[in-house]
C-alpha cells in the first residue's frame, strides 16, 4: 500500500508581544551612556557598534535586545503627539525575538529604572508598556 504524502502546514506560534518597540526617555541618553551601564551588568553581553548607532543586551541563552538611534520623530502626527504628551527627547527603537521576551523583559525594566523612560509597542496604541516596576 502506497502512503499519500500529507502537505503539513507551518504553524507560527502566536505572541502576546509585539518584536518592535520603542524605548521613549524624557531625558537627553545616548546609546554610549546605555553601553556604559550595561556592559557592568555580569549576566548580559553586550556590544556596541558607535558609528552604525546600534546597540545588542544579550541575555545568553535566551535572546537580545537591540537598540538603534533614531530621530525623536515617529513619522506621523499620532506619533509625535504621543511624544509630546509624554515630555519625550530621546528616541530609540527596539527590537527583540518574541519568544525571549519573558528574559527580555527584566533587562527592559532595569533598563527603565537605571536611565528612566519606558518601552512601548510600535503599535497603533503603543502598548504594551514596560516601565520600571
Amino acid at each position: 500500500m502506497k502512503r499519500k504524502k500529507v502537505a503539513r502546514k507551518s504553524v507560527k506560534p502566536a505572541y502576546d508581544v509585539p518584536a518592535d518597540w520603542w524605548y521613549l526617555l524624557p531625558d537627553q541618553v545616548s546609546l554610549r551612556q546605555i553601553y556604559d551601564l550595561c556592559r557592568e551588568d555580569e549576566g548580559l553581553r553586550v556590544e556596541f557598534w558607535e558609528e552604525a548607532g546600534a546597540l545588542e543586551i544579550e541575555v545568553p541563552g535566551a535572546g537580545s535586545l537591540d537598540l538603534e538611534e533614531s530621530p525623536c520623530d515617529l513619522g506621523d502626527e499620532e506619533g509625535n503627539n504621543f511624544l509630546k504628551k509624554h515630555g519625550i527627547r530621546t528616541v530609540f527603537a527596539a527590537a527583540i525575538r518574541q519568544d525571549a521576551y519573558g528574559e527580555l523583559k527584566p533587562v527592559m525594566e532595569g533598563l527603565c529604572g537605571r536611565m528612566g523612560g519606558f518601552f512601548c509597542g510600535d503599535t497603533a496604541d503603543f502598548t504594551p508598556v514596560i516601565k520600571n516596576p
